[in-house]
């Protein structure tokens, strides 16, 4: 025959919450996750890292500079090889 525990066994077992229940605050969230400092930093390189993008006038100018840049470079070069 089985071992069957009896209901107030059972009910003794039982949890009042979740061992994982977030709403009392005891799991850090996506949100507070990073301590202040880490976050800010972690804000300045997000920025930071889209800073030139390629959509913006900012962008589009800093390209055409890299682009002249080499341009320039190139030429001399050849100039440098035909001497």
């Amino acid at each position: 025959m089985k071992n069957r525990m009896t209901f107030k066994d059972y009910n003794s077992m039982w949890e009042d919450a979740a061992a994982n229940a977030v709403a009392h605050g005891g799991i850090a969230m996506p949100s507070d996750a990073m301590t202040t400092p880490q976050h800010k930093k972690h804000k300045k390189r997000a920025q930071d890292s889209s800073k030139y993008d390629g959509r913006t006038k900012e962008g589009k100018k800093f390209v055409r500079r890299i682009l002249a840049s080499r341009n320039k470079r190139e030429q001399n070069k050849l100039k440098n090889q035909d001497n």
